[in-house]
């Protein structure tokens, strides 16, 4: 039985894959099938956070798929894997592909682990039908894409373009008390050597990454192929309510510092907040703690983290400065303290109109439709792409599912995916 597919769907699927002799839907399901067995939760759903032992395995796994097809690989200082298919031009600048393998809590199959499946059997297909291209081909798998455990997201993609130092890395830890760089230690990376994982931007033709959708157009429309013309910018804020903790049966509710009741209209401003910035604009609170967390306890500390996204970044600081206006409202009303801590902040990216035109011109060459699409969700597309050249393509998502064990696209999807990435990089590595 598939981890990814139940019996029904995968019967429902197969021999629908667009004619392709080179790529092939047992190797996406197997492939698929093979990282999905690790980090399975009792729900249905993965967890593999980064620096993990699941993390590893799955990396483990993926790396011996690409040693099995013939390709050199290896890993850098912050444990982003690596696998290259020489091109014949040894000093050309290469083209980069591939995701990541680390997920959120009880995540799905497809987020992340569909791009770097992706990238493997695209460049296969290339290498079994005998076209050694002028540039060489590097599939990457990013080291913690998603910042689930550290909150320290779109790491390893940071990390190879060089925008992160040492010290930084000092600042992170996870709800276990884990500093960020023990469980690199742990694991034998030395976080002081990660400027030794720095590959210059001019090394690196394009960057060209494969997703799911993880929203609902593509499939409403009808539509395989979505061609990513923006990628927002998302951004992570720390919020710490302190109040104090009192007896919840014997502290009079008009005598209370409730640092709970606080985060929780925190959280309601945000909603409220949003949607009169733009269209865009996102806002969500999908991290609280809660001190110390007990029945019959006022809560006396609540950490949580504010997610906060647009495609543009003007909009999305406007809305990120309101919030931390009205949390420090918030806390004057109830008479609290509220410290703000600013994580993350990675500006927007506009995908170059050659990229998206590369990929429309992909899918039409692979028979399948495409659309459009902006990506409110932030990638590693993102972080090269300040750099370099990127492209991103969309495949549906069912329902527009994701960030949970309900996240499925297709397998003939997939497929298409795989296709248009084909001819993606095919022409990206011989120009």
């Amino acid at each position: 039985m598939s981890h990814v597919y139940s019996r029904e769907r995968l019967e429902a699927e197969l021999g629908k894959n667009p004619v392709d002799p080179y790529i092939k839907e047992e190797d996406v399901l197997e492939l698929l099938d093979a990282i999905a067995a690790v980090g399975r939760t009792a729900e249905g759903g993965f967890t593999r956070p980064p620096y993990s032992a699941e993390d590893r395995e799955a990396k483990a796994i993926f790396r011996s798929h690409m040693e099995q097809i013939g390709l050199p690989t290896w890993e850098d200082a912050a444990g982003n894997l690596f696998g290259r298919y020489e091109g014949t031009d040894p000093d050309a600048a290469v083209v980069l592909t591939g995701s990541h393998l680390d997920s959120v809590p009880n995540g799905g199959a497809f987020d992340g682990p569909l791009g770097c499946v992706s990238s493997l059997l695209a460049v296969k297909a290339l290498k079994e039908a005998g076209i050694r291209p002028n540039r060489s081909i590097d599939i990457v798998v990013f080291m913690d894409e998603e910042g689930s455990r550290f909150q320290n997201g779109l790491y390893g993609s940071r990390v190879v373009m060089g925008d992160v130092t040492p010290e930084q890395l000092l600042a992170f830890s996870d709800d276990k008390g884990i500093e960020l760089v023990d469980a690199m230690a742990e694991q034998g990376y030395d976080y002081k050597k990660i400027g030794e994982a720095k590959r210059n931007a001019a090394d690196i033709h394009a960057f060209i990454e494969l997703h799911i959708e993880q929203g609902k157009q593509l499939e409403e429309a009808g539509v395989p192929i979505g061609v990513v013309n923006g990628i927002a910018g998302p951004s992570f804020t720390n919020f710490t309510f302190i109040g104090e903790t009192d007896h919840a049966g014997n502290t009079p509710m008009t005598n209370r510092k409730d640092a709970n009741a606080a985060a929780s209209e925190f959280v309601l401003a945000a909603e409220e907040v949003a949607p009169t910035i733009s269209e865009t604009a996102v806002a969500t609170v999908g991290r609280m703690i809660v001190h110390p967390c007990g029945s019959n306890v006022i809560a006396g500390k609540v950490e949580l983290t504010l997610d906060a996204r647009d495609i543009h970044e003007g909009n999305r600081d406007k809305m990120v400065e309101e919030l931390m206006d009205r949390a420090k409202a918030i806390a004057t009303k109830r008479g609290l303290t509220v410290n703000i801590e600013t994580a993350i902040r990675i500006p927007p990216v506009p995908i170059h109109e050659e990229m998206q035109t590369l990929i429309r011109n992909a899918a039409e060459t692979a028979g399948t439709k495409s659309m459009p699409i902006v990506s409110g969700a932030g990638h590693d597309a993102m972080n090269i792409g300040r750099h370099v050249p990127v492209g991103m393509i969309f495949v549906p998502s069912h329902r527009g599912k994701s960030h949970s064990p309900e996240e499925w696209t297709s397998l003939p999807d997939c497929v298409r995916g795989v296709v248009v990435l084909r001819n993606v990089l095919l022409e990206l590595a011989e120009g």
